[in-house]
């Protein structure tokens, strides 16, 4: 190559490096909890392949995984404060930047996983949403199940709600959870979650609940011989955003942020749902673990104790006709259902 044509080729990959870069206007600096090995991440990669791809470039999305900025809430005021620009959210924390979202951790309040991912997408809880924004500075922009909270315990099979009495159960520090298990005559014992292992291991408690996965993964099948699928709180993992900066992108742009976030939550529930209804369920059996599936009218037995204070407990900390409103929106959801089945 002659040394003007290596002079022109140069100056040609300046330019088209020049452009690269002036074509990218936005940084999306994300943070979330999980391992780089977690469905969760899996899912946010696939957002960030996604945004960068369909923006042409306009949007740079950086990942900070695995707890790297801090805490859930850490990462959470920082996105509302605009120092990042997106994190992970999920059904217990949000109610902490906006006291509505406290609804989504309601025991029993969904019937399965498609049911509450429904229900968020409503045009009913889209206003809820856009409430939220306007009012926290963070906009949820998709919402993906992680599965079921499940009861396991040392003490017996726990097939009804009245198997609970006496029963000690850890629970997150949450009153939500606190009066759920006192409603079925057990005995809740807030345990930090650092330190719920050795408890269930010395016996400080008898028991815990969290989603299947979890109960894997942390290898509480060492420390705790039954599992009760009564599947009494939905896990939603969600895509928050800055309100302002979301604002701030054209609408073509924002449309892409929007699908691409959907897309996340999509991944990260595929396989979730996997995992909790299938891989997770048989790998704990086969390391000994006694799993029981409650019939339907089992699980009811957990709905009836829980449904009045848990409603109660709703109208005192919320505005009551949204309370209500929640309640007959999720009825309307079913009968439209059972309709189109009839």
């Amino acid at each position: 190559m002659s040394i003007r044509k290596g002079l022109a080729l140069a100056g040609a990959l300046m330019v088209l490096g020049a452009a690269s870069a002036s074509a990218q206007e936005y940084t999306i600096r994300a943070s979330h909890g999980e391992s780089t090995e977690s469905a969760l991440h899996r899912g946010w990669q696939v957002f960030e392949a996604y945004v960068e791809s369909a923006s042409g470039g306009k949007i740079a999305v950086e990942i900070a995984p695995a707890g790297q900025l801090g805490s859930m809430t850490d990462a959470l005021e920082q996105a509302k404060s605009g120092a990042i620009q997106m994190a992970h959210g999920d059904e217990q924390t949000m109610s902490t930047f906006y006291k509505p979202m406290l609804i989504l951790a309601t025991p029993y309040l969904f019937a399965n996983d498609e049911e509450g991912m429904a229900f968020v997408d409503t045009p009913f809880f889209m206003d809820v949403r856009e409430k939220m924004a306007e009012e926290s500075g963070l906009r949820l922009l998709a919402a993906a199940s992680y599965g079921f909270r499940n009861f396991t315990n040392n003490v017996h099979p726990i097939k009804t709600a009245a198997d609970m009495e006496g029963i000690r159960m850890r629970v997150p520090p949450s009153p939500m959870s606190l009066k759920m298990v006192e409603a079925m005559g057990g005995s809740p014992t807030p345990v930090p979650w650092v330190e719920l292992y050795g408890a269930m291991q010395s016996g400080v408690v008898d028991g815990q609940e969290n989603p299947t996965g979890v109960a894997l993964d942390y290898s509480f099948y060492q420390v705790q011989k039954h599992m009760t699928l009564d599947s009494h709180q939905l896990g939603l993992n969600t895509l928050m955003m800055n309100e302002a900066f979301f604002q701030s992108l054209p609408v073509d742009l924002r449309e892409i942020v929007v699908t691409g976030a959907r897309m996340a939550a999509n991944t990260e529930y595929g396989e979730r749902n996997f995992q909790a209804r299938v891989s997770a369920v048989d790998k704990l059996r086969e390391l000994g673990m006694e799993v029981y599936a409650p019939s339907g009218e089992e699980v009811e037995t957990f709905r009836t104790a829980v449904k009045e204070p848990m409603r109660a407990y709703l109208q005192e900390e919320l505005d009551p006709a949204f309370v209500d409103a929640v309640y007959s929106e999720i009825e309307q959801m079913r009968a439209a259902t059972r309709a189109a089945v009839e």
